[in-house]
This record gives structure tokens, C-alpha cells and sequence, in this order.
């Protein structure tokens, strides 16, 4: 699982700057009010425990529509499928650099009728049927993340190139759309003892500014700004939806945390690099943010409207920060949980709000 105290060397990080893109409407932004009750999570049971079925390290998780989930294993590069009970329905793909094989699987997507496994180490997108049959791969040109709107379309993270967030990639007409307005300028050069500096002074630095988590569903992209903790909405055409904070508890105390941690750092070329959720789903129109565990404060899952206003803030019960992907069935009204580093899954019934 991520840690914040995560130290980014400057040789990484230009491995993972990618290109392009151009701007979009933007709209009003207002501010969201912490006052739910937070709904509090019964004890978990556990479905998979480690070496169960093969699996090794659960990365990501994704429901299927039978009530059936995938999950991608990134020690063996397999996705499992499982039904609720936690029984191995199928496993397909494996390490390798054929077709439908991966070297470096790190996301896992379910859209379309189909399942897309995203590769960071061989830049391409492999698309499989819900049984597991391999359709084609998709060659991307990003170690970033990904996010899919079907066969054709993905949404691709760009750092800020050409003033912008993301870019919209159409396989079929082979052209991109440049979206999303970047909030620092795009640097390939930058000076990364400088943004240590910015940190250790309590400021964002500049090469975090433009860093997002995205997924895409329901004829809309969600962008997570992870240094800012803010939530964006665009429409399938690029126009900004609505633009929300969310200031929850931890983020004063994610954020201090790392400037400490800035200011002990001695190796030229390095910065500590920061994040407040560690998951985003946007299940039913309602965007699901998994928080990043902070000592002596519950977990939380928060989920936001489609509307952008807080729903509900849910506690989920963890005795050691583990978990890092999430998953729900509106079917059955379960909530899943992965942890890696146990190579554990956890069910539990979900209190929808």
C-alpha cells in the first residue's frame, strides 16, 4: 500500500511526465459542509486471505454486474473473479509480453461489457470479456493513470502540458482533446531541491499541482486534485461540471506531516510527495473517496453527490493501516476492502445513507 512518507527521486519522476492539451468552461465553486453524522462501519469479515486462490497482492478491485468481482493481483499480473462468498470463479492473464500478458499491471477497470487491465511498464491497455477472454490491447503513451470510457475512448493524466489537466484519447478517429486547466505551469527541468524548499516552507510544490486521480462513469470524468483535495466533474465533452473542496480532518495533518518530513531530508534531488485519498469509485453517480489512514483517527470513506455535496462519512474499522482499494455492490449492499500487504479481501454489509 502507498505511504505517505513516499520519497520521489528526481530520475522517477521524469519517467513519469507525459504530454499535451488545452482548457475547458470553468464554473462556480462552493464549499462543502462537514456536518453529517459519520456512519460507523460494522467489524469486517474476512473473504480472502493471503495465498487463497493464488492471490498474492490485491491491487485493485472492481464490481461486476452479476454481483461477481474482478480483482488484479500486481505480484502475478492475474485478475481473479470471484463471487460474493469469496469463490474462485476464473483467473486469466499472466506475466509476460505476449498478447493479453502483463509485466507491470497496476489498474484494473470494468466498463463497457468488458474488463481493461492498465500496464504501467509496457504503456498498453489490455481489454478482456467478463468470461476472460483476451480481445486486443490498446498502446498508451503514459505511465500515468488511466481512466476508460469504452473500446475507443480512455482519459489520459498529463502534469499540465499545454496548460491542461488530462486529455481525451479517440482510438477510432486517432485524435486527442486537451482538457481541464492546469494549476501550475508544466516543468520537465524543474529543481527539485527548489519544490523541497516550497514544501519545507509550508507551500504546495509546483510538480504536485497538476497530480490527479480520475475515473470515469456514468457519461462523466471525475478528477481527484490530490494536493488540493478538491473534486472536479467534466462533462464527456470537457466542460467543468462543478469544482468542490473537500476539507476533511486529516488533510491539516497529512500535509504537516510531510513538511516535517521535508525538512529532514539531506539527499539532493529528493522531495517527499503526498496524497489525501488512496481510492476514488464513482458507483450510482456518487463519487466514493477512500481516505488516507492518519494515527489515532478512524478510517473514513466519503462519499460525495452527484451534485458535489457531502453525502456521508463512513468509519471503517482498521485495527492496521492497510487498506487501499475499495468496491461496492448496490445489489447486495456489500462494501469491499483490499489490503495488499496482507493479500487479504474484506467484506461488509454497506449502510447506504
Amino acid at each position: 500500500m502507498p505511504k505517505i512518507n513516499l520519497v520521489l527521486k528526481k530520475c522517477l519522476l521524469l519517467l513519469f511526465v507525459p504530454p499535451l492539451l488545452t482548457g475547458c468552461k470553468k464554473n462556480s465553486t462552493k464549499t462543502i459542509k462537514l456536518a453529517v453524522d459519520p456512519i460507523e462501519i460494522d467489524n469486517l469479515d474476512l473473504v480472502i486471505d493471503f495465498q487463497q486462490h493464488g492471490l498474492l497482492t490485491p491491487g485493485q478491485i472492481e464490481m461486476l454486474p452479476d454481483s461477481n468481482f474482478a480483482v488484479l493481483d500486481n505480484k502475478t499480473n492475474k485478475v481473479l473473479i470471484l463471487n460474493s462468498e469469496g469463490d474462485l470463479i476464473s483467473t486469466f492473464g499472466r506475466e509476460g509480453r505476449g498478447p493479453g500478458e502483463s509485466i507491470g499491471a497496476r489498474q484494473l477497470q470494468v466498463s463497457n461489457n468488458y474488463i481493461y487491465v492498465f500496464d504501467s511498464r509496457l504503456l498498453r491497455i489490455n481489454q478482456f470479456s467478463f468470461s476472460g477472454v483476451f480481445i486486443k490491447s490498446h498502446n498508451i503513451d503514459t505511465r500515468q493513470g488511466v481512466t476508460i470510457k469504452d473500446e475507443n475512448t480512455y482519459f489520459e493524466s498529463i502534469h499540465g502540458e499545454k496548460k491542461s489537466l488530462f486529455k481525451k484519447v479517440d482510438l477510432e478517429h486517432d485524435s486527442a482533446n486537451y482538457m481541464g486547466d492546469a494549476l501550475a505551469e508544466f516543468d520537465q527541468q524543474m529543481n527539485l531541491d527548489k519544490e523541497r524548499d516550497l514544501l519545507q516552507q509550508g507551500k504546495i510544490p509546483n510538480y504536485t499541482k497538476n497530480t490527479i486521480t480520475m475515473y470515469y462513469s456514468d457519461s462523466n470524468l471525475h478528477v481527484f486534485l490530490d494536493a488540493f483535495s478538491r473534486l472536479q466533474k467534466y462533462s464527456l465533452e470537457g466542460d467543468l461540471i462543478w469544482d468542490q473542496p473537500i476539507d476533511m480532518p486529516e488533510n491539516e495533518i497529512i500535509f504537516n506531516d510531510v513538511v516535517e518530513r521535508a525538512k529532514e531530508i539531506d539527499s539532493p534531488g529528493t522531495v517527499p510527495v503526498f496524497r489525501y485519498i488512496t481510492s476514488m469509485k464513482v458507483i450510482e453517480g456518487n463519487t466514493y473517496l477512500l481516505w488516507y489512514p492518519v494515527k489515532n483517527l478512524p478510517r473514513k470513506l466519503v462519499k460525495i453527490d452527484s451534485k458535489g455535496n457531502l453525502d456521508a462519512v463512513y468509519y471503517i474499522p482498521e485495527m492496521v493501516p492497510t487498506f487501499f482499494d475499495f468496491t461496492i455492490d448496490t445489489n447486495k449492499n456489500l462494501l469491499y476492502l483490499i489490503a495488499p500487504e496482507l493479500g487479504q479481501i474484506y467484506r461488509v454489509s454497506f449502510p447506504f445513507s
